[in-house]
């Protein structure tokens, strides 16, 4: 009888370790990031770079490379049907090396659909100096159609996006009038664990637990 739960118990944590990809941790290198040199809403393009990737950190970072826009544009791992992403969580680091003046005039998240469905999110804040871990729900709720301006995403247009993500784009562009450098690390797309699994799971470990104690008492 444990050894069939124990059996479950791996059988549902290697779901739901399958289910928390996409994710980049640029251990070995760029993984295929590249760098969009663009304005939003995205009609103009400067031009697509690859970055450059720090070896003893194990990251990647780039420099302003003109008066536009620079985004990290996410490699087809992190693309595609995500639909069973939504109401989970994207998950990110930066640093920036300068902090002033503040350019605020950009979405720090892009998404869009093949449809060419736009949703933006902007943080409180922009990186630090320092490492700054930032979480995005992927949600509805502060995600913005079109741009900054535009109206509130609504349950319906988030789930579009998601279940055809065409571009995820994570904005290096933070400071007006001054060339910054951004770098990204730990970047990870997560799901809601399903509470019956986890459940099941939970339920599963007390079982075993007990069992064990029976047999050392």
């Amino acid at each position: 009888m444990r050894s069939h739960i124990i059996v479950l118990l791996l059988s549902l944590g290697a779901s739901q370790a399958a289910f928390a990809a996409p994710s980049s941790t640029f251990d070995s290198g760029t993984e295929g990031w590249t760098v969009s040199d663009t304005n939003p809403p995205f009609d103009s393009f400067g031009g697509s770079f690859t970055p450059d990737y720090d070896e003893e950190g194990q990251f990647i970072r780039y420099t302003d490379p003109s008066a536009m826009s620079f985004f990290f544009e996410a490699p087809e791992s992190f693309l595609g049907d995500l639909s069973g992403y939504y109401g989970g969580t994207l998950r990110y680091s930066q640093t920036l090396s300068v902090q002033t003046p503040q350019w605020r005039d950009d979405p720090d998240v892009v998404l869009v659909n093949g449809a060419g469905l736009v949703l933006v999110f902007q943080h409180d804040n922009q990186p630090g100096i320092d490492w700054t871990d930032f979480t995005v729900s992927l949600a509805e709720g502060s995600w913005r159609v079109g741009g900054l301006g535009g109206s509130f995403a609504t349950a319906a247009q988030m789930q579009s996006v998601l279940g055809d993500l065409q571009r995820l784009r994570i904005r290096g562009e933070y400071i007006s009038g001054v060339v910054e450098t951004t770098a990204l690390d730990n970047v990870a797309i997560t799901a809601v664990p399903e509470p019956a699994s986890w459940a099941l799971m939970l339920s599963g470990v007390a079982l075993v637990a007990g069992v064990a104690r029976r047999r050392l008492g």
